[in-house]
């Protein structure tokens, strides 16, 4: 059965109706936290800048980290390696029984 539950977030003053698993709760909290913390992040860099290119600024800056944390968890090299590092070993015992 899913565990599904209605929240309402505030983001920027605004709220958002969202339809989401009751598990996934405080990470949708969280990540409406750090669009705010952007936001006003940029708010206070450009003050010149308009609400559009804020929200743009934050965009960015959370599609980077994502962006750099995806790369950053990419373990397949990783397997690859050791995959052929038991393939060397298994061969080198075979030719010691041979």
């Amino acid at each position: 059965m899913d565990d599904k539950m209605k929240i309402h977030l505030l983001i920027d003053n605004d709220r958002y109706p969202l339809t989401i698993r009751r598990e996934e709760e405080v990470l949708y909290r969280e990540a409406a936290r750090q669009i705010d913390y952007k936001l006003n992040k940029y708010r206070r860099m450009y003050p010149e800048f308009t609400t559009a290119r804020h929200w743009a600024m934050a965009a960015l800056e959370l599609a980077f980290e994502n962006v750099s944390l995806k790369d950053r968890n990419d373990t397949q090299p990783y397997l690859d390696k050791l995959k052929q590092l038991e393939k060397d070993i298994d061969d080198c015992i075979r030719k010691d029984f041979e």
